[in-house]
């Protein structure tokens, strides 16, 4: 097969990272693919960066190949290490025949055709509704309501309701996801296959902390193939900084709030486009 770098192709990644430090992306290119790979960790103590450390020194142009998922299952689970920490991983492989996704957690992944959204990750999020029935079997499962934000304009932040899980101790703001001691990933990863036909594509993954702060009227903005994942995650950072109308979703409209520094979240971006 053609290396793909030959083909004006433009895979990137960007990170601005907050308090927590607990974001991870990258992006390159092999003889058969090109790739993104993104993952957004959380949790808090002596192993917090347990996931960025071990991301940074995976090689991953060799990685994700063969029986990669299984592989990233065994080294993200160490019961020894993962207690209460956890990440998201999302995964888009790209050749001249399709693009492949796999994820597991929050870090949204979506496509776009001539500047439109074709394709997107159906998220292991709070909203995931299916995940949440297969877990309601698992013994000691619990659920707690919870509220969130989200950009529904570039001025407005909405709070919406949300929903935190419980398994035997260990708790996160998802269905799926890497680490807990695998208490998260027993429904493990997704991975779709979208065929690629001719035409000009844009691939943008994200962690929660750029498209939380980001709307449908950004869509033109984001798709735009000059934005590279810098230009995007900037943006993102952007948004964090600014003031806010916040819509409290119970009546209340606040004008002028501004997200304290602390609850800023850290941004990550991978894109490619032709």
């Amino acid at each position: 097969m053609t290396s793909l770098a030959t083909t004006n192709t433009t895979p990137s990644h960007h990170i601005i990272q907050n308090t927590s430090k607990q974001d991870f992306a990258t992006s390159g290119s092999t003889t058969e693919f090109d790739y993104l790979v993104l993952a957004d960790s959380h949790g808090t103590g002596f192993y917090k960066n347990y996931y960025t450390k071990m991301f940074n020194n995976i090689k991953w142009s060799e990685f994700i190949t063969g029986n990669w998922c299984e592989n990233l299952m065994t080294i993200c689970n160490d019961k020894t290490k993962t207690y209460r920490i956890g990440t998201t991983f999302t995964c888009v492989k790209i050749t001249p025949e399709y693009f492949e996704v796999t994820w597991i957690g929050d870090s949204s992944a979506k496509i776009y055709k001539d500047n439109e959204l074709i394709w997107k990750t159906k998220d292991h999020d709070y909203d995931n509704n299916e995940d949440i029935e297969q877990l309601k079997l698992t013994d000691y499962f619990q659920i707690k309501d919870a509220w969130d934000i989200q950009a529904t304009s570039s001025t407005i932040m909405t709070s919406k309701k949300a929903k935190l899980f419980r398994i035997n101790g260990e708790g996160t703001n998802m269905t799926r996801c890497l680490g807990h001691k695998e208490t998260f990933a027993q429904l493990g990863f997704e991975t779709t296959k979208i065929d690629r036909e001719a035409g000009s594509y844009k691939i943008v993954a994200g962690s929660d902390g750029f498209w939380q702060v980001m709307s449908d009227e950004d869509t033109p903005f984001i798709c735009y193939k000059e934005n590279t994942a810098e230009i995007l995650a900037k943006k993102a950072r952007q948004r964090w900084e600014q003031h806010w109308d916040h819509d409290d979703t119970m009546g209340t409209i606040s004008k002028d709030v501004k997200i304290p520094h602390h609850n800023w979240d850290d941004v990550a971006v991978a894109t490619w486009s032709n």
